[in-house]
């Protein structure tokens, strides 16, 4: 009776005290500042010291709310209302002061910020919602025409380079959104430097799922980087754009134009560029779709993937500074919704042509146990491609329950290949062993189709679902190609003349379909099933034709060594199970494999001889997000892929695209296995602007796939074939920044480091080699920004190379190198609307004992004044490249010692003028 009334009166005792800690509350009107109205506010109760969200309210019509039931403590008290500037101010709860009373919290409209000085209001820079890190544009300085690319250099965590290509958080960002639609598909360019930096409401930046697994909400490991733009309300009525053209000395030229009309859902774009001093008009995502050459089929059937076969993509990366471009680009896209917006319909149409003329040379050594090889290699090459794509998505809302999806797309893409090109190959010794002169002349034609329906539905209990995915591709290539060879051996003292005609056509049709269920065990379990049934065939005819009559012009012999026609098929059967569990708001946890039974045919159509093999593939994933706070996110990711070798490295056939190296098939290769960790962590505080972000990459495989290499010392000829190692390799990279506002001098500033390497082994002369290269970076950055006064950012910092390889020997090429890199940009408003601008980048490697020390610092700066309301119309002149820097590049990998030397776009001056126009009207809201 005792412990029972103990236990009554300690109960008691706990529960006044736990009411008496909790007794503590806030209260407050939220009114306009100037018009004295009341406003329904959001009003958010955080821990001042870690951003933890403790409670929260919307204020009543009249603008009152109360918050009770409080402890003790400091806290943070922010309140949000759209289009006004937020109201935040810390306080503290103690016995002092339960009550907090703000009486009339005075909101401002944000256009009046100009205008007015508030004390307790700001703007909260960076949010963080579920998976999304969302960020305010108004928290960041914008100066007239500033574009989304200048927006984007502001952000926390979020780094551009030159050529556009966006970092996030250590992670590429391939994908670019418009109010979360595609704008150009894989044009990512076209909205970051294009679109107006004053027309944007938000910037959110997340990892886009699949279509399956956003349908499901279960995550199946396909994961972008993404960027969505989402537009200002009264920026989505009205029309913008721009227009610009320059001529320089030299004959250098550019222009642009660009022009966009849009209407509530409605979005309509053209634009067209041309240029030759390197100003690329397409994005950097074109290459992995519209290359030619060698083709790759995955091991589940469902994709294939294009190697391009010499630098022919139209896009920026295909153009790094070497050679000489000339390019001319074009688009028009437009997107729609009706229908109460069940029915929405995106397309694109691009063609364009880049044309790059290159005059290079190459000096390659290479030092091994026995032998040190040295190659020197000069050449010159014109690359000419034009290209034409169109794609469309359809989307339409069968039911509430049921969706329906159509992508397509067509390219045909035209390509040209001049290559002359003189080799000589000398020992340690610098004796001449061979020398060869080629030339190649290839003219292609590549035609790609690929179709995507997907239908998903919902059933009558919640977290079931129903979806079929079916998709087709075909591609057809046709290639042709001259090729004369006069390789003289020093050895021998024999010239061998090589003159032939190789023609070839390449088809592949693939189709997939894949079928997937999802069944809520629990309320937090989850299990996906998905089966997939994929086709997939190839005919590849590659012939060479030697003239029987030398000189002739008539290739009429056809080489058997060099020939070769074959048949490739490939049945795949997909089973998988992926379970996914929630742990309330903080953690989530999904858990799976996949199994594919691989029937694979290859028949060589002469001999009638078929290849036959059969195989399973496991691939295992793991995914864990954990977030301990509204403001702190944690990934984690494991995907276990097996993969099968290529059909050029199983295929027994011979090759001499390079005279002093013949390549050979292994039909005995074995599948390896990729295992591949991702670790990404971001972490902000409103409270005092600070982000912490890290991202971490390690994959490692087992029984890699590597040539092994034989060569005759004496002449330096060699025969290469794919072999299984019996080594793993393993690559990695590590990086993290953290980025603070320092309020005082109003700045921001931040400090990141990384670091990546990579262990790989090759075979040669049957000795094992392990080259291992690692990069260490440290870098600082400083920035300071003010409307029509200045805007300044400086970033760089040391850099630490090590290269080495084993066995040693008396050749050992082993590397430790300090060198740096500085960035920095600049624009400086004077009066009369005159504005002075420049960026440089400086990079030095240092002296080592195998390479000359290279520094190249890239020098440009522009003198602008603007006209007309809002700047609308600049005037600038140019100098390009002031320090006349050429196009060079050292560098070392394990045993091999490389040096790249190639015409390039020297110093120019150019004169340019630029227009950007807009008007915008009101929406129904």
């Amino acid at each position: 009776m005792k412990q029972i009334t103990f236990a009554t009166i300690a109960l008691c005792f706990f529960i006044f005290t736990a009411k008496a800690q909790s007794s503590y509350s806030i209260k407050g009107i939220t009114v306009d500042t100037a018009l004295k109205t009341k406003l329904s506010a959001t009003v958010i109760v955080m821990d001042a010291k870690d951003s933890i969200l403790r409670k929260s309210a919307l204020s009543a019509n009249d603008g009152s709310f109360v918050i009770d039931g409080l402890t003790a403590g400091r806290f943070l008290v922010q309140i949000i209302y759209p289009d006004y500037a937020d109201f935040v101010e810390r306080i503290t709860l103690g016995p002092a002061n339960k009550e907090n009373d703000f009486g009339n919290i005075k909101m401002s409209p944000m256009a009046r910020l100009l205008q007015e000085v508030i004390i307790k209001s700001e703007v909260t820079p960076v949010k963080i919602k579920g998976d999304t890190t969302e960020f305010n544009p108004r928290a960041y300085v914008i100066q007239p025409n500033d574009k989304v690319e200048d927006l984007l250099r502001q952000l926390p965590g979020i780094e551009i380079d030159k050529d556009g290509k966006i970092t996030a958080q250590g992670v590429a960002v391939p994908k670019v959104l418009l109010d979360g639609e595609e704008f150009f598909r894989d044009d990512p360019t076209l909205i970051t430097r294009n679109i107006r930096a004053d027309m944007v409401d938000k910037v959110q930046l997340y990892d886009k799922k699949s279509d399956q697994a956003t349908f499901t909400g279960i995550d199946d490991g396909v994961r972008t980087k993404t960027i969505n733009i989402k537009l200002k309300e009264d920026k989505k009525v009205g029309y913008f754009g721009k227009v610009s053209g320059g001529a320089g000395n030299a004959g250098y030229y550019e222009g642009q134009g660009l022009f966009n009309r849009f209407k509530d859902k409605y979005k309509f774009s053209v634009y067209g560029t041309v240029s030759n001093d390197g100003k690329m008009g397409l994005g950097f995502q074109d290459n992995t779709s519209l290359g030619m050459g060698n083709i790759q089929i995955s091991d589940d059937g469902g994709s294939i993937t294009i190697y391009g076969g010499g630098g022919d993509a139209l896009d920026a990366e295909s153009y790094r500074g070497a050679g000489l471009p000339q390019s001319k680009t074009g688009g028009v896209h437009y997107d729609n919704k009706w229908n109460s917006d069940k029915e929405s319909i995106n397309t694109n149409y691009k063609a364009g042509s880049l044309g790059i003329n290159t005059d290079r040379t190459n000096i390659n050594q290479s030092n091994y146990n026995d032998y040190i090889t040295k190659s020197y290699n000069t050449s010159n090459q014109y690359n000419y491609t034009f290209r034409q794509k169109a794609d469309a998505i359809y989307t339409t809302t069968l039911s509430p329950a049921a969706n329906l999806k159509f992508d397509v797309s067509a390219t045909e893409k035209n390509t040209e290949n001049d290559n002359t090109s003189s080799n000589i190959t000398r020992n340690g010794d610098d004796v001449i062993k061979t020398t060869d002169n080629s030339t190649r002349n290839t003219k292609g034609h590549t035609k790609m189709v690929s179709a995507d329906i997907l239908y998903t539905q919902k059933l009558k209990k919640v977290g079931r679902t129903f979806s079929w995915d079916i998709n087709g591709n075909y591609s057809n290539d046709i290639s042709n190609q001259f090729y004369k060879s006069d390789l003289y051996d020093a050895i021998k003292a024999k010239d061998t003349l090589t003159n032939q005609y190789k023609p070839s056509i390449n088809n592949v049709l693939v189709f997939n379909s894949n079928i997937t269920y999802t069944e809520p065990i629990t309320p937090k379990f989850a299990l996906t099933f998905n089966y997939g049934l994929a086709l997939s065939n190839r005919h590849s005819d590659q012939e060479t034709y030697n003239q029987s009559v030398p000189n002739s012009g008539n290739y009429d012999v056809l080489d058997t060594t060099y020939s070769n026609n074959f048949k490739y098929n490939v049945l795949t059967n997909q089973v998988g199970a992926v379970f996914n569990y929630r742990g309330g708001t903080k953690t989530i946890l999904t858990f799976g494999t996949r199994a594919n039974a691989v029937t694979r045919t290859q028949t060589d159509v002469v001999s009638g001889i078929p290849y036959k093999r059969n195989y399973i593939n496991w691939k295992p994933q793991v995914t864990f997000q954990y977030r301990p706070a509204q403001s702190q996110t944690l990934n984690l990711t494991y995907n276990g892929t097996s993969q099968q070798p290529d059909i050029s490295q199983i295929q027994p056939i011979r090759v001499n695209a390079n005279a002093t190296n013949i390549v050979i098939g292994n039909p005995n290769l074995q599948p390896y296995f990729m295992h591949t960790v991702n670790m990404n962590y971001f972490s902000f505080k409103p409270t005092s602007g600070m982000s912490l972000n890290a991202y971490s990459y390690f994959s490692y495989t087992a029984d890699p796939i590597s040539g092994k290499t034989v060569t005759d010392t004496s002449t330096f000829h060699s025969v290469t074939q794919y072999v299984n190692l019996p080594v793993g390799n393993y690559n990695y990279s590590i990086s993290g920044g953290f980025s603070q506002k320092i309020k005082v001098f109003d700045m921001q500033a931040g400090i990141s480091a990384n670091s990546s390497g990579n262990s790989y082994h090759s075979y040669n002369n049957n000795v094992l080699y392990a080259n291992n290269n690692y990069n260490y970076g440290l870098s600082a950055n400083l920035s300071k920004n003010k409307i029509k006064k200045y805007t300044l950012s400086v970033n760089g910092g040391p850099t630490w190379t090590i290269t080495s390889s084993s066995p040693k020997s008396k050749n050992t090429l082993d590397t430790k190198s300090l060198g740096y890199n500085i960035n920095g940009r600049a624009t400086v408003y004077l009066p009369g609307k005159f504005q002075i601008a420049s960026d440089i980048q400086d990079n030095y490697q240092p002296k080592t004992p195998n390479l000359p020390s290279l520094t190249t610092t890239m020098w440009n700066a522009s003198i602008n004044k603007t006209f007309l309301k809002e700047d609308a119309l600049k005037l600038s002149v140019t100098a390009n490249n002031i320090l006349n820097q050429d196009q060079s590049a050292v560098s070392q990998s394990g045993n091999s010692l490389n040096q790249s030397f190639s015409n390039s776009i020297r110093r120019y001056f150019m004169f340019s003028i630029s227009w950007d126009f807009k008007k915008f009207g009101t929406t129904k809201n």
